[in-house]
């Protein structure tokens, strides 16, 4: 590895308006407002189940609403059905590669259900197994479950690109999304291995010492206590990163009419901080762990996703898990028995592994649980599940009630319980509301933008350009850190306009803002752009699109989700894309892998030789090759430069230079196909040895197959015993 020359930058209803209550409910077409919180009426949404299947005749009298432990006295109460006629079945064929039926146009207003799906892929803990099974429940679903009318996307939590954010009954365009699900290692700042098993490899951390007496720890409390603490703090981050991706998710199916139902597909949302040793007797240790910094941004989401009538089920994609622990043939257990060995080593992994499975369940159950929805476990095919969900989504009552007059004197969170006096029946419902009604949460913004911010905040269907985005984080001595992004555009979607002297003219309007876990705008910014170019380019440009860089300051750390929407001034067609991005506190010492960038590189006098630095200019490029760090397409025998930098590394006390190891990692859809053994870094002398400059090349062989690969960087910081991982992905084309 050398020094690194450049950075491969691209960038209500008043209580008298009420109807008197009938003895006998009325049933009635979709609502528009399913849940109401205003003073004067609370109306919440509640699903009655017997074996399974929806219960429709239920009146007042069967019913008992409590807020707060308190009973309320119900002054409305409706059945909706939203049950469908099943759609004759498409006749069967065993050409796998046969073309799908041609969709039938469906409007947002006479859509049947309106499915929204998240692949948590983006997660730390995302395993390859998880995955597989989630792209394989997602291709059934298409094929057997789909209906004709739904509309229904798919979000992938670590993708940055807008086709996987537009709803839409096409299936041929569902199924190139869900074929494209796989296991990558993870975008985020991970204190895992994130080596897509269910849990890191076991290693031995105490041993029996030969001359006698007390076990041999290889882990001191010191260094076990600051792994625990960052662990807890990686969790934490991912959760709230997630949660911002829900909340966005939330925030635009609130412009939804209806019940809406949301399938998250995770491998793990953890809630609890674990403590950093065991407690109990050595052969038979227990794990303890206490609520997190999560729940708060967590509650915040369920009151949002309630006042949007959004309900979420939530699926472990891992499939059955021993809940007294797993063993894995990555663990090394050579040394927990036998001479020399510790018997309890077993038993401590087991415990560990047993509390890691109970946390990483329990934002699941618990977002499910206040949503109304339900958390799915053990299931080996995922596509169950989801067709067991949606089974109880043929209908529900809407139960209505007035609130007591100190429900909005604070903030508080107020406990709904509803309950049914008919034995036999289950009923689910929202877990409740802040203090807060619904009018005073809605926003009075007014901005002559406010279409581009509206294509940001609401994923609505409608067509729109194909934006695809690459972002992540930067940060310098003079500028502090910031976003930095490149946005492709698909240049056969785009207008331009003739002037004169055989020029080509586009005007784009640009919105950008990152937001927080709240999903409240942190910082954002706006323009109109004009691009020219002569027209004997047009072709060029029709071919490769165009690229927009910039970069956005982010003064805190924390997690954030990017969101740009773009328009195209002549066609007034909009686009949308996020990605999340965390943005670390570097003042914790914590080591820090960011600024991944690959691109071709043109050779020299036989030498690679790596582009000039540019600077994001927030402004439009067309694009010369596809091979470029915005698009990355890459043929066989090109080859490749790669740039990183490395934050905080530790300095060696005798050498006052950082030791560091540096390994290679190469996938193929998801699987690896190429590992080097860790090297020790070869570093160029550095202006900053707080930031770290580096940089390598590969070529890719000649016979280099086709298809979606992905480039990871892994650095251990041998003083501080710190890892850090980068991936980026890129596409061989032929």
């Amino acid at each position: 590895m050398n020094k690194l020359v450049s950075s491969l930058i691209l960038v209500s209803l008043a209580l008298s308006a009420i109807a008197p209550l009938h003895a006998q409910q009325q049933t009635q077409q979709p609502a528009d407002d399913v849940v109401r919180i205003s003073t004067n009426l609370v109306q919440i949404d509640a699903v009655v189940t017997k074996d399974g299947n929806p219960i429709k005749d239920l009146t007042a009298a069967d019913f008992e609403v409590l807020q707060d432990g308190k009973p309320q006295k119900i002054v409305s109460l409706s059945y909706v059905d939203t049950e469908i006629s099943e759609q004759p079945a498409p006749p069967k064929t065993t050409d796998k590669k046969a073309p799908l039926p041609p969709p039938v146009r469906t409007r947002l207003e006479s859509a049947g259900r309106v499915l929204t799906f998240v692949v948590d892929d983006g997660n730390c803990a995302s395993s390859q197994l998880g995955m597989r099974a989630a792209r394989e429940a997602l291709e059934k679903f298409v094929k057997e479950q789909m209906r004709p009318n739904d509309l229904v996307a798919i979000y992938q939590t670590r993708s940055g690109s807008s086709v996987l954010q537009q709803f839409t009954s096409d299936k041929e365009q569902l199924m190139g999304v869900a074929r494209q699900i796989r296991w990558y290692p993870p975008r985020g700042m991970c204190s895992n291995e994130a080596s897509g098993s269910f849990f890191d490899p076991a290693r031995v951390t105490t041993a029996v010492n030969p001359g006698g007496g007390n076990l041999v720890n290889f882990e001191s409390e010191t260094d076990r206590a600051n792994r625990n603490k960052i662990e807890n703090r990686s969790k934490e981050n991912q959760v709230v990163g997630l949660i911002g991706v829900l909340s966005y998710i939330t925030r635009g199916l609130q412009r939804v009419p209806g019940r809406k139902t949301v399938f998250l597909l995770s491998d793990s949302i953890p809630m609890f901080e674990t403590d950093s040793g065991l407690k109990g007797a050595s052969s038979n240790p227990m794990t303890t762990m206490k609520i997190g910094g999560g729940l708060g941004v967590m509650r915040d989401l369920v009151d949002s996703a309630n006042r949007a009538s959004v309900v979420f089920n939530t699926i472990d994609v891992r499939g059955p898990l021993n809940p007294f622990g797993e063993k894995t043939a990555q663990d090394d257990i050579s040394g927990m028995g036998g001479r020399g060995g510790n018997m309890n080593e077993t038993a401590k992994t087991d415990a560990a592994r047993s509390g890691a499975i109970t946390d990483s369940q329990s934002g699941m159950s618990y977002l499910a649980n206040e949503t109304g929805g339900r958390f799915y476990d053990d299931a080996n095919d995922l596509s169950v599940p989801v067709r067991r969900a949606l089974t109880l989504e043929k209908g529900y009552y809407l139960i209505g009630y007035q609130p007591d007059a100190d429900t909005f004197k604070s903030k508080k969170y107020n406990k709904i319980e509803i309950k049914i006096k008919r034995p036999g029946l289950s009923v689910r419902t929202r877990s409740g509301f802040f203090g807060v009604t619904n009018e005073s949460l809605r926003s009075t913004r007014s901005t002559s933008d406010s279409e581009l911010y509206d294509a940001i905040a609401a994923p609505l269907p409608k067509a729109g350009l194909n934006l695809h985005l690459t972002a992540f984080f930067g940060n310098t001595q003079a500028e502090g850190s910031f976003v930095r992004t490149f946005l492709h555009l698909d240049g056969g979607q785009l207008s331009f306009v003739d002037e004169p002297n055989g020029i080509m003219k586009g005007v784009f309007d640009v919105v950008a803002v990152t937001m927080n876990e709240k999903n409240e705008v942190v910082e954002d910014f706006n323009g109109t752009h004009t691009i020219r170019f002569p027209a004997a380019n047009l072709a060029d440009v029709r071919q490769n699109g165009l690229i927009y860089t910039a970069e956005v300051p982010v003064k805190k750390p924390g997690a954030y989700n990017f969101r740009v929407a773009m328009r195209d001034a002549t066609s007034k067609q909009l686009g949308s894309a996020g990605q999340q991005i965390e943005v670390p506190d570097l003042t914790k010492n914590r080591l820090v892998l960011s600024e991944l960038t690959i691109g071709e590189v043109a050779v020299q006098d036989g030498k690679p030789i790596m582009p000039e630095v540019q600077k994001a200019a927030n402004a439009f490029a067309a694009v010369t090759t596809v091979s470029n760090p915005a698009i990355r397409h890459f043929r066989p025998g090109a080859i490749l430069g790669y740039s990183y930098k490395i934050y905080n590394a530790q300095l060696d006390k005798a050498t006052q230079q950082p030791k560091l190891t540096l390994q290679v990692r190469m996938y193929r859809e998801g699987q690896v196909i190429s590992e080097g053994a860790p090297q020790a870094a070869q570093l160029e002398p550095q202006a900053d040895l707080t930031r770290i400059s580096d940089y390598g090349y590969l070529r890719l062989a000649a016979e280099t197959l086709a298809g979606d690969y992905a480039l990871q960087i892994i650095v251990k910081d041998l003083t501080s015993n710190q890892t850090t991982s980068q991936w980026i992905d890129f596409v061989v084309i032929k």
